[in-house]
């Protein structure tokens, strides 16, 4: 068995009883390829590089726990993030920690060795120095939509947690096909739409008055979110 099919039965245990996330999804990044090496360039000089997190990475496994429509439901409407969408932020914020221990553990006891990432999120520059998306992108679980939200098969709505490992398996490749309905050239918006602020538009992404929302809801609410523009919308929840 191949520890694709370990790391899913290890993340379907932890997530059992978590009735807001559906069956979760999993891809292998290689450490050294292209995708990877870019990820200084489309996010930040000093983003960390696997080596920097375990010099021996191979592979970098990255998993997606995507959320039922019912979760997305109760952010739906107002102009203000809701307190149940932080806490659920929180809560799998909770279940990716023990997921990535026991990623670790699995792959420590088969002799393997595994790192967590800890790049942080810069609140000077907004940048974050170990981008769960990008990686996610490189393991090939999805493409870049409109908002910013990485558009899997499963949808965009949900959460990316990621380990870098020692591993020697064969990799995913990145997505050639385009998710994004507004990317590749139809007319969606609904994200624009959605965003209530005006930070995200047809023409970019001011990220200063997307984090101002953001600030005030862990100030408000005990969690920096807002995902206004990844709820409710066509790429939010696919089966």
């Amino acid at each position: 068995m191949s520890f694709k099919e370990t790391a899913l039965e290890i993340i379907r245990e932890k997530i059992r009883g978590a009735d807001w996330i559906r069956e979760p999804l999993v891809g292998f990044a290689d450490a050294s390829s292209a995708h990877i090496r870019g990820i200084r360039s489309s996010v930040a000089d000093d983003h960390l590089m696997p080596e920097d997190v375990l010099p021996e990475a191979e592979i970098i496994i990255s998993y997606f726990l995507p959320f039922t429509k019912a979760a997305g439901e109760c952010n739906r409407d107002g102009d203000f993030p809701s307190q149940l969408w932080a806490d659920l932020y929180n809560k799998t914020n909770e279940l990716i920690a023990e997921i990535n221990d026991a990623l670790v553990s699995a792959l420590e006891e088969a002799g393997v060795k595994a790192a967590i990432p800890a790049g942080g999120f810069d609140t000077d520059r907004l940048l974050s120095r170990w981008s769960q998306r990008h990686v996610a992108e490189a393991a090939g679980l999805g493409t870049f939509g409109l908002n910013n939200m990485l558009i899997t098969k499963s949808g965009s709505m949900g959460r990316f947690g990621s380990v870098v490992t020692a591993l020697k398996e064969p990799c995913d490749l990145p997505m050639t096909e385009e998710l994004c309905t507004s990317k590749a050239g139809g007319k969606c918006l609904a994200c624009v739409k959605r965003c209530m602020t005006g930070a995200l538009s047809e023409g970019g992404f001011d990220r200063e008055l997307c984090y101002s929302v953001c600030k005030k809801a862990e100030e408000e609410l005990g969690a920096d979110v807002c995902g206004k523009c990844a709820v409710c919308v066509p790429c939010a929840v696919w089966d």
